[in-house]
């Protein structure tokens, strides 16, 4: 009986002590996740930081775009009415 009450005693000890060593592995996981997260946060508010002018630009940047393509579009539009002129005044140059 006293055998029995001692190996009780010991087995929750041990039981404690594994369940002590398990939570310490635990901690020490999460920590390192943590010092990973804060590292993950610095580098992303430094990109936050860098990238915040962009927004700004970005308007602009779409209605210079906006305008190089309408002009682009003038310009080929040119280009056909060169084209169609060139054509019909090949024959004539190419006689001389």
């Amino acid at each position: 009986m006293r055998l029995q009450m001692i190996l009780s005693i010991l087995a929750g000890w041990g039981l404690l002590g594994v369940l002590i060593a398990g939570l310490g592995l635990i901690f020490q996981t999460l920590q390192r996740i943590r010092r990973s997260l804060e590292q993950i946060a610095v580098g992303v508010r430094a990109i936050e930081q860098q990238t915040s002018l962009l927004g700004t630009r970005a308007e602009a940047l779409t209605l210079t775009l906006s305008r190089a393509a309408e002009t682009a579009d003038a310009a080929a539009g040119h280009l056909v009415d060169v084209e169609r002129d060139l054509d019909i005044a090949a024959p004539a140059l190419r006689r001389r």
